[in-house]
């Protein structure tokens, strides 16, 4: 599915880019995010160094750290708790962080995959599959209440409410009841493909953050809103 990779890293390569290649890939395998021993070992480093270059990858957010620890909490599109998104294959499953990381899952495994959900987190079931980056359920919407350049400002709260709606009246009433904006609204092809073009390179030795610029790029090139998807030096 992922290719190979050595058992240890060559050691004029450890970056960390390098590990978000490493926990993506074991994240993928396994289900769950090494510990710094394991992650060590599959570095091939000193748990001091790995510790040190998984600081950096946690200052650029390749990762998510739980408060004053080095246990990873979030590795996106990966949530590493239980969240109301389950994404699973046949023969391994995941929890995503928002509707735009179970995607990102799908586009990072190169698999087909079944999602399984609710309408806005609500009690709605919302299931369906991705085959050859395909959806039967065009009706489908991915809402982003918040911009791009406010989601490092706390990336809990904007992850967590990128949800997918079944209708426009579903999702403004969703709005309404729950006073959160309505920002923009992608349909489901979109939302996929837009998915693809953000994490499809994530399980990537090649894979490096995204820049302001290259995120504005994606955005350009599904013709998403300006206004609302614009890109400024705060998206960090």
């Amino acid at each position: 599915m992922l290719g190979t990779m050595p058992a240890t890293m060559p050691a004029t390569n450890h970056s960390p880019e390098t590990l978000h290649c490493l926990l993506t890939r074991h994240i993928i395998e396994t289900g769950h995010a090494p510990g710094l021993q394991k992650l060590a070992d599959l570095a091939g480093l000193t748990e001091e160094k790995t510790a040190e270059v998984l600081r950096k990858l946690e200052e650029m957010h390749g990762v998510i750290l739980a408060p004053n620890s080095l246990r990873i909490w979030s590795l996106h599109p990966f949530a590493l708790n239980p969240t109301s998104l389950w994404v699973s294959t046949a023969t391994g499953g995941w929890w995503a962080n928002c509707a735009w990381c179970s995607l990102g899952i799908w586009a990072a495994i190169k698999q087909d995959v079944n999602i399984f959900t609710s309408g806005g987190g609500e009690e709605s079931s919302l299931d369906f599959s991705i085959e050859s980056g395909q959806t039967r359920r065009k009706d489908l919407l991915m809402h982003f209440p918040y911009p791009p350049h406010t989601w490092w400002d706390n990336p809990f709260a904007p992850c967590a409410n990128i949800l997918f709606f079944s209708s426009e009246a579903q999702l403004d009433s969703w709005c309404l009841r729950h006073a959160h904006p309505r920002g923009s609204v992608l349909p489901i092809d979109v939302a996929v493909r837009l998915a693809d073009l953000w994490f499809g390179d994530y399980a990537s030795p090649d894979w490096v953050r995204k820049t302001p610029a290259r995120a504005a790029e994606i955005f350009n090139e599904l013709g998403l809103d300006k206004s609302f998807w614009k890109m400024s030096g705060s998206f960090r």
